[in-house]
């Protein structure tokens, strides 16, 4: 009853809130809604952009799949984390740090005249998130080889006589169409979920997607009829991630009882070719945008050479005038509270593993995450706002609505390992259910609980959309100060404070990413 109760308080009160609000006009209201010049270009923008990145990453991720994790156990404990730091860096961070490495006056043009052009715009866009998701496809897939791969049929493949490509055509890719699928599904959620990269990248250029105009309708429009309208294109961003979910988790629904293969992938390939190009792209794709960022942060003022006799560290001074360290302090307890309650609620839900009475709640905690942040974020304002308007606790109970299944997954997963035969000795040698659970079941989870705990202060503390439309005035988060700087136009000062906003996620990782990389 309880984890119900929580269920409908965190998830089913804010949408059924988005539901009832989007549909007050009728049918005839959202379809005028939808039928607005200005609905209508965005949902076309987010709909081709997120196909476009999902055709885009999912083979690069996969790629990057098939050459890392063939690679001897040394090697790839090292490419890895080399692949994965694209989603490390907060995305308005990667975002921004590209404008300061390749667009006009960036990095790049500075050094060799040669600006990225369209940088500003559906192409640019599509180019930073579709480097962005790589590292998302390639940890789909990876997991998929490690479950679906066969090796005795690829060795029969190649004794055969087939070749590498034929063998990868006939026998790799066939068996890693579930996860193909899944890494497609997950990209293009996370691409309509987008708001950072469209906002810095697609606003300047006239470019609007579903999320920024939900955004932009929020916080710039005066009449009341907006808000309806915007509730109903938010709806509409939820319903077009359930339907490009939806058909995925049927699928693998259905193939999920097939036996795994745990043998190891086949080496193959050269070590060293597929090390320089995991290093290229990591170094292009986040490593120079980063250093561009650390630069801006320490020079004096645009337009002087970013070299040393010109750094300075007044940008992180003026960075912290006003309501920035409130604002920091701010984002770090939202992030430890999300850290703390996040595995708690996950291990929560855990507990009702196998019941059919959890199924439904595990479903509709699995959809508050699926669900873009714009339209969980307007949810929640339709729910709380009454009580918590303007608050951090409204932006707290966004985050433990959309980041939920972080603390599920991991606690799930671990308890499936657990046998049952030390908890039943415990109850017959005499133990209660709270000693039972402090001295039998809570030890050998420690290791998920501070995964679950590193994964919820690392999406919360970055956290953007939601922060962006449920923050009023003295509870901005750390990410919302750095949005407003950039669009204020002063870039030193957004550089020093995105590395401040990168530091503490990048240790959030650095937690993390060592548990993963034993496996």
């Amino acid at each position: 009853m309880l984890i119900a109760a929580l269920v409908g308080l965190l998830v089913v009160l804010p949408l059924a809130g988005l539901v009832r609000v989007a549909a007050g006009g009728g049918l005839a209201g959202i379809a005028r809604a939808l039928a607005a010049p200005q609905s209508v270009r965005a949902t076309v923008h987010t709909i081709a952009l997120a196909a476009v990145v999902t055709a885009l990453a999912v083979p690069g991720g996969a790629a990057l799949a098939l050459g890392v994790e063939r690679q001897e156990p040394r090697r790839r404990r090292v490419l890895r984390p080399v692949v994965a730091s694209g989603l490390i860096v907060p995305e308005f961070v990667l975002g921004f740090g590209w404008t300061q490495a390749y667009g006009p006056a960036g990095l790049t043009d500075r050094l060799a005249g040669i600006p990225l052009p369209g940088l500003y715009g559906p192409a640019g866009i599509v180019l930073v998130l579709a480097t962005h998701a790589v590292p998302l496809a390639y940890l789909v897939v990876t997991a998929g080889l490690a479950v679906r791969a066969d090796v005795d049929l690829h060795r029969a493949a190649r004794a055969s006589g087939a070749g590498r490509w034929a063998a990868l055509r006939t026998i790799t890719l066939p068996l890693l169409r579930v996860p193909l699928l899944a890494a497609s599904a997950l990209v293009f959620a996370s691409v309509v979920n987008s708001f950072a990269v469209p906002q810095l990248l697609g606003t300047p250029a006239g470019f609007a997607t579903m999320s920024t105009l939900v955004y932009q309708d929020l916080n710039l429009s005066a009449d009341p009829a907006a808000f309806t309208d915007l509730t109903v294109v938010a709806l509409a961003m939820v319903l077009l991630v359930l339907v490009a979910v939806a058909p995925a988790e049927v699928w693998l629904g259905a193939v999920r009882t097939r036996p795994p293969n745990l043998d190891p992938p086949v080496p193959a390939g050269s070590g060293r070719l597929v090390t320089a190009a995991v290093w290229a792209f990591a170094t292009l794709t986040v490593g120079l945008p980063v250093l561009a960022v650390l630069l801006a942060a320490l020079t004096r003022a645009p337009g002087l050479a970013p070299v040393p006799a010109n750094w300075t560290l007044a940008n992180f001074a003026d960075a912290f005038a006003g309501e920035t360290g409130a604002a920091l302090a701010r984002s770090l307890w939202l992030a430890a509270a999300a850290a703390l309650l996040v595995p708690a609620l996950g291990g929560l839900l855990a507990g009702l593993r196998g019941r059919l009475a959890g199924r439904p709640l595990v479903l509709a905690v699995t959809l508050s995450y699926a669900v873009p942040g714009s339209a969980l974020a307007v949810g929640v304002a339709i729910g709380y706002g009454r009580w918590l308007a303007g608050t951090a606790l409204i932006i707290l109970v966004a985050y433990l609505a959309k980041f939920w299944i972080l603390g599920y997954l991991p606690v799930r997963a671990a308890l499936d390992r657990l046998s049952a035969e030390p908890v039943r000795a415990a109850r017959v040698s005499g133990a209660g259910p709270a000693t039972t659970l402090a001295t039998v079941v809570l030890p050998p989870l420690r290791t998920a609980l501070a995964s679950a705990a590193a994964l919820a202060f690392l999406f919360a503390f970055h956290e953007l959309t939601m922060s962006s439309i449920l923050y009023g005035p003295g509870s901005q988060t750390l990410a919302v100060v750095v949005l407003n700087q950039r669009e204020l136009g002063n870039i030193g000062t957004t550089s020093a404070l995105a590395v401040v906003l990168t530091v503490p996620v990048c240790l959030a990782a650095a937690v993390l990413l060592p548990r993963r990389g034993r496996t």
